[in-house]
């Protein structure tokens, strides 16, 4: 792949990425949505306003900078003047060009578009088709009452400035309602070969138009400073303030080098006497001018290209946050509700099927083969009536999800009263059913109290109270259906046992003289042969015992002991698969399409990891080849 099919598949990332972004709420020009803000960190507009910046200007400096190495820029060279709100940068631009060019005003915050003046002719961008991407080129006059994403290229020229530099007039990055027009900011400056900082006595110390500064450094572009407005007896106090200072502490905050550009102070002058701002007695202008021409002439493209290109890599893993945020918060309730579903089927399993504190599901087997081999052994028909779930079926059941109470409803008619306890596979299931909700409510808990977490997180919680009352609504006939499956499964596994034990007619004697001895008061079924005393496991300690096989039964005994083995395990997987089955269908498939409701109701990007993945990737690959790129 060439370089430039590489840049292609770079600029087009950025161009999805950034598209996502805007409508998820990220590029918001008043950044009024609050999810979106703490999607990429604390819920402050401050951390969300930096986000926008830093992302801006990763996806301009690829696009006119790095560009650079695989596309030719153009011969026009570019100085951008760049500075907070009404330091006069529109005065400098005509201190440059030695001519009333650029329109000013005591206003601040009057130029809100960027504005290029550059005589007429060349190409802006020479063979960049990235430059001011999302921008039209429109003429000064239309600019007034236009949307933000125009810009002006004024056919002009002073008498004192070159014709092959551009120069570009930006707006101000710090005015209430710069956010609009931030984006013009940010492609100006990356367009440029040098940026010309104009700040004042009353500006320099502004935390984020220096923070602004710095990254622009950062990203290797040249700076010449510009000291405007400010009396000559306050000029030393700002350089040192600066220098000293306001440098080193913003320095030692972003934990970079600080920039230490050459300082030009114009005089001040008042109202109306702009004219003299160009004239041989302001020599300071003229320096100013000579800085700013040699600057952008030395300006090494190759070098502010591959410096653009590191600058861009360091920071691209905060730029992607949004993206790794929603794919991991995807991730972490998908990897929760299938957790929570592998742990209600082991809360079934510890409470039905393992307990020793329960009598089922081997002692409703043992009942229904001495049922099938004569229904009139003592004690049977009592205890088989005791045992049978539908005869404690309640018509309502409380359940106690985190500090709610919801009630599930079935439709059977049991007998089952207050007080009296559940049937034990009911108790099972709604005791796993209660962890699972309960587990889950506690992850979304979790996940939102830290202030950097995705809004996923809080409109999940929203939906969550809602699905709480609606899966409870439905887990009685999810369970009624799933018991009913469980009473015909241990019937099916009686009839089978059954029709093995009449290869064994010396047992069936012996188990027709059965009597059943406890009942199910407590957690034991007592079953009493003759001469063996009390078994709790007939299919075990009967059916296969060696001291019960005659010598006639001897050579059927094995596959006996394996066919009634293997039926009892088919019993223990027939209710595990039940319980993997309730919960596939009661929990893991709604609570996942929960998500994603959730998800698109907090603002989805709609894009996966994959198109982060592909462009760190490809950046990587940018940074790391030195062969077939443009130097």
């Amino acid at each position: 792949m060439t370089r430039a099919q590489l840049l292609a598949d770079i600029v087009a990332d950025l161009a999805a990425l950034r598209a996502a972004y805007d409508r998820a709420g990220l590029l918001e020009n008043e950044l009024g949505i609050g999810a979106a803000r703490s999607s990429v960190g604390s819920p402050g507009r401050e951390i969300a306003e930096r986000f926008r910046r830093d992302f801006l200007l990763l996806d301009a400096l690829v696009r006119h900078r790095v560009a650079g190495l695989a596309v030719d820029r153009g011969a026009l060279r570019h100085v951008a003047v760049f500075g907070a709100n009404n330091v006069g940068k529109s005065t400098v631009v005509n201190i440059l060009m030695g001519a009333a060019i650029a329109e000013t005003s005591p206003e601040g915050g009057h130029t809100r578009h960027a504005e290029v003046f550059v005589a007429a002719g060349p190409p802006l961008f020479g063979e960049n088709p990235y430059a001011f991407r999302g921008f039209v080129q429109t003429a000064l006059a239309a600019l007034a009452g236009s949307g933000f994403d125009r810009y002006a290229r004024v056919p002009a020229v002073g008498p004192l400035w070159p014709s092959h530099i551009a120069i570009w007039d930006t707006p101000d990055c710090d005015a209430v309602g710069s956010s609009r027009y931030l984006a013009a900011v940010v492609e100006a400056v990356a367009a440029a070969d040098v940026v010309l900082y104009v700040t004042s006595g009353e500006h320099y110390a502004v935390e984020h138009v220096v923070e602004w500064v710095f990254r622009l450094h950062e990203a290797g572009l040249p700076f010449v400073e510009c000291i405007n407005k400010t009396r000559q007896r306050d000029r030393q106090r700002v350089i040192d303030g600066q220098t000293e200072r306001i440098f080193p502490l913003m320095a030692e905050r972003l934990g970079i080098a600080a920039p230490q550009p050459p300082i030009i102070a114009l005089r001040y002058l008042s109202e109306g006497e702009d004219s003299a701002l160009w004239g041989p007695a302001h020599p300071e202008a003229a320096r100013l001018r000579e800085l700013a021409i040699a600057a952008a002439a030395q300006a090494d493209r190759v070098e502010a290209g591959r410096a653009a290109l590191a600058f861009v890599r360091s920071h691209l893993d905060a730029a992607l946050q949004p993206v790794r945020l929603e794919a991991e918060a995807r991730r972490r309730w998908a990897v929760a509700v299938d957790a929570a579903a592998a742990a209600f089927v082991r809360a079934y399993e510890r409470g039905y099927l393992t307990s020793t504190s329960v009598i089922e599901p081997f002692s409703r087997l043992n009942l229904a083969i001495l049922e099938l081999l004569d229904p009139e052994i003592p004690g049977l028909k009592e205890t088989m009536a005791a045992i049978r779930w539908v005869t404690r079926w309640p018509s309502r059941l409380l359940l106690t999800i985190g500090r709610r109470v919801f009630s599930a409803l079935f439709r059977g008619n049991g007998g089952g009263g207050a007080g009296e306890p559940l049937a034990p596979e009911l108790k099972a299931y709604s005791e796993a059913h209660v962890e699972i909700l309960s587990g889950l409510g506690r992850r979304i808990d979790v996940e939102r109290r830290p202030p950097h977490h995705h809004p996923f997180w809080d409109s999940l919680a929203t939906a969550w109270e809602e699905q709480l009352a609606r899966l409870s609504a439905e887990f009685g006939t999810a369970l009624e259906l799933g018991m009913k499956r469980t009473e015909e499964e241990i019937r099916q596994a009686a009839a089978d046992i059954y029709t093995t034990l009449k290869q064994r007619p010396a047992t069936l004697r012996l188990l027709r003289g059965a009597r059943v001895a406890a009942n199910v008061g407590g957690a034991l079924v007592g079953i009493v042969l003759p001469h063996h005393g009390v078994l709790f496991d007939l299919v075990e300690e009967a059916i296969v015992a060696p001291a019960m096989i005659s010598a006639t039964e001897a050579a059927t005994s094995a596959v006996a002991e394996s066919q009634v083995a293997r039926r009892k395990e088919r019993i223990i997987e027939r209710l595990r698969a039940e319980a993997r089955a309730i919960a596939a269908r009661l929990y893991q498939e709604p609570l996942q399409q929960l998500g994603e409701t959730a998800m698109a109701q907090a603002g989805s990007l709609g894009l996966g990891e994959e198109v982060a993945d592909r462009l760190t990737e490809n950046l990587l690959r940018m940074q790391s080849d030195r062969n077939g790129k443009r130097e």
